[in-house]
């Protein structure tokens, strides 16, 4: 039985998946499995891997179950007791597995690990190395845009792995459960991480474990359907993890970032700049009240998913504000990175 059991999840990968396997090939670490599961893909890159990578076990879905199904279906498939999610659109550097378990090794305690991710076109800028909360649910990777300087050298703690390259035991996996399908994606690795915080699941930030990554390429970074799950997730995320007074203030919370995201359009800068560069302002209310209405349409599912969590939650509620403050995302740098 492997120690480690690395994930894959393809979809429509042709050109990246490839490069992907070859960087875990690569690998100094042998103790692993590699399982990639491919969720419908129609442009070959299930073939690729077929033929060209043998040893990687290959899952086949039928459709695109979505980043939260598809990873479920390769953990229940895995047997390792360390669990590595990796993106078809991320390459690793041949240190990244036996960096993870050696920092698994010295803290059996810790039940998630961050990786190191930069830019893969710009290696000396940040993707993430951990996530960041803001107090309506939302999340963004802390790190994100920042050239390298040494700032995130120290193996510290985090709220959460980025789920581009996240590692989770899977004893805590078994305690907290898996990712939340109806999240389909995005937010999810939020969802995921505070609930094992919640449970009293510690994240350990792992320096040297690179990992390198070709930002938002297969689903398209500024895409009508991205910005739908994400809005319509973090409601869930708030409905389902804060505090009740927290639950209570996130509402102002949304509109201060909604004023802030508003003022850097207008400015020319962050993402919402770039996102009515493609769509109306009228699409942009569209999407915002389709993502409204999924998330108050499975609100009774939500509630009930919500008395489980804190019902049991090993974290107290100031104990949680605590962890919010620690890992907070600034409302500014929510609107005006893009």
């Amino acid at each position: 039985m492997p120690r480690v059991s690395l994930i894959i999840l393809n979809w429509n990968g042709s050109e990246l998946i490839r490069d992907c396997l070859e960087s875990v090939a690569a690998q100094d670490f042998a103790d692993f499995e590699t399982i990639v599961v491919d969720n419908g893909s129609t442009d070959g890159s299930a073939e690729i891997v077929a033929r060209e990578f043998p040893s990687a076990h290959l899952i086949r879905n039928s459709e695109n179950t979505g980043f939260c199904r598809g990873n479920n279906i390769g953990i229940g498939a895995a047997t390792g007791e360390l669990i590595v999610l990796l993106n078809n659109d991320a390459e690793l550097a041949p240190t990244f597995l036996s960096r993870v378990a050696y920092a698994a090794d010295l803290e059996p305690e810790v039940g998630m690990f961050a990786t190191r991710i930069l830019m893969h076109d710009r290696r000396s800028v940040f993707d993430s190395t951990g996530l960041l909360v803001y107090p309506d649910g939302v999340c963004r990777s802390r790190g994100w845009l920042e050239k390298d300087v040494g700032q995130y050298d120290v193996a510290d703690e985090v709220l959460g792995p980025n789920g581009c390259a996240a590692a989770y035991r899977r004893v805590m996996l078994d305690d907290v459960g898996l990712f939340d399908e109806r999240y389909f994606a995005y937010l999810e690795d939020l969802d995921l991480a505070f609930r094992g915080q919640l449970r009293g699941w510690r994240c350990r930030y792992v320096p040297d474990a690179v990992c390198y990554h070709k930002k938002s390429i297969t689903s398209g970074y500024h895409s009508a359907f991205k910005a739908f799950l994400v809005e319509r997730n973090r409601i869930w995320n708030a409905l389902k993890l804060f505090p009740l007074r927290l639950l209570a203030l996130s509402p102002l919370y949304t509109l201060a970032r909604y004023m802030a995201q508003a003022f850097a359009t207008a400015s020319g800068k962050g993402i919402s700049s770039s996102f009515v560069r493609d769509y109306s302002r009228l699409q942009l209310a569209g999407i915002l009240l389709r993502a409204y209405a999924s998330a108050l349409n499975q609100l009774p599912e939500i509630l009930r998913e919500r008395r489980r969590i804190q019902k049991n939650r090993r974290l107290g509620a100031l104990a949680v504000y605590v962890l919010m403050k620690r890992y907070r995302l600034p409302a500014l740098e929510l609107a005006f990175k893009d």
